[in-house]
């Protein structure tokens, strides 16, 4: 699997990592967000969430427990 790393930052941040191909677009985990990091991609038939301001994401989780298709995961940090 090739990484695309200039893609990247629109679906991950130190915390979260988002796979689009489960995003609904139903907007819910952007709506939970307290800091402004999610935005939208919607554009006719291609309709999912991305991260738009990475450096915010503060870890609170709060977009991973609002998406019901399980299209956001908490990345696990070791310390």
């Amino acid at each position: 699997m090739r990484h695309h790393h200039h893609l990247t930052k629109h679906s991950q941040t130190n915390y979260i990592l988002i796979n689009t191909r489960l995003c609904k677009a139903c907007w819910q985990c952007v709506a939970a967000c307290p800091s402004n990091v999610l935005g939208k991609v919607n554009v006719l038939i291609h309709k999912h969430v991305r991260i738009n301001n990475h450096q915010n994401c503060q870890g609170c989780l709060a977009c991973v427990k609002a998406c019901p298709y399980k299209a956001i995961s908490s990345l696990k940090i070791s310390r």
